[in-house]
């Protein structure tokens, strides 16, 4: 679908994204370079976090805790706005491509949800490749989300009122799992699912894609196909639904916030799964937020936009879980 972002798409960048953009820049430049490890990567890309972390509200519980899973017990961090019970809660996987990321990466964007919803939240990891690939990541949080559902009271929280999302590649592991639930006849265990600029499609030839995938808006052509490659190692599995959700047959599912940045290539997959949506009849929200890239939900402390995207998110699930 030619768009706005097909003559210029420079011109269209939100100021405040482009200044965020050139401060991660020398953040991970001070840190010495992005690394060459995976190890290296994965430890800087967390200490840049910390800096945009930083600030923002205080949490009554804010805590790291462990929920037990089939290959490990699952780092996770806890954040409750207060300490009363029978709280919703919220399942958050962190972006990274598959590869990066943990608990505490979106520290300030959860405790930005947490406030403004008055519900728990759950930053919860997920297995990393490449010391595990598709679907493991999604049996994973498949077995944190039935913990919560069979044990949640003891954290002080609802265990009938649970959602779940992600960013990126955590989105595609959000809705693997909510696919996994249902098929195993668990889907009343979700009351609502959110992606946030999410894996969904193997596809590498959209207007979005060819519009913006030359390197100057974060995610190149190229980039984009090792991490799908990466993650799904068989070829055959690129149309599991669990790994991308485009293939998804809706029915059963809870309703869906999207949330697409304008200026990302992957956008139009967003916005196509949200065709998909409307042409199935299942119930979901679409928003695309002006002038950010991808990943621009970790700036919320800096871009405008990006703290619309937060506000929106907890709108969602006090409409879809209540709140408090």
């Amino acid at each position: 679908m030619p768009s706005e972002t097909a003559n210029n798409p420079h011109a269209l960048i939100d100021p405040q994204q482009a200044e965020a953009l050139a401060r991660n820049a020398e953040i991970v430049a001070d840190l010495g370079g992005p690394g060459e490890t995976i190890a290296e990567n994965r430890e800087r890309a967390e200490a840049a976090r910390t800096v945009w972390n930083q600030g923002g509200p205080v949490m009554a519980v804010n805590e790291a805790r462990t929920i037990p899973g089939p290959f490990r017990d699952v780092p996770v961090q806890f954040y409750k706005p207060d300490d009363e019970g029978d709280l919703p809660v919220f399942v958050y996987l962190h972006g990274g491509g598959f590869r990066i990321g943990g608990p505490r990466t979106n520290d300030l964007q959860m405790r930005q949800l947490a406030d403004d919803w008055r519900g728990a939240v759950i930053s919860a990891d997920y297995l990393h490749v490449p010391e595990h690939t598709f679907p493991d990541p999604v049996d994973e949080i498949v077995a944190v989300l039935e913990w919560i559902a069979a044990n949640g009271a003891k954290w002080g929280l609802d265990g009938t009122r649970i959602a779940v999302g992600g960013a990126s590649a955590g989105a595609s592991v959000a809705l693997g799992s909510a696919l996994t639930l249902r098929d195993k006849g668990r889907g009343d265990l979700l009351r609502a699912v959110a992606s946030l600029y999410g894996v969904l499609d193997y596809n590498l030839e959209s207007d979005s894609m060819n519009e913006l995938g030359g390197g100057d808006f974060m995610l190149t052509n190229a980039y984009t196909q090792m991490v799908y490659d990466g993650y799904v190692t068989d070829p055959a599995d690129r149309a599991d639904p669990r790994a991308f959700a485009i293939h998804a047959d809706p029915a059963g599912l809870p309703p869906i916030l999207i949330e697409a940045a304008q200026l990302d290539p992957i956008r139009d997959d967003s916005l196509n799964f949200a065709k998909m949506l409307t042409e199935a009849g299942h119930p979901h929200e679409l928003e695309v937020y002006a002038g950010v890239l991808h990943a621009y939900f970790g700036y919320s402390g800096v871009i405008d936009e990006a703290r619309r995207s937060v506000a929106d998110l907890a709108v969602f699930l006090d409409k879809h879980l209540g709140g408090r």
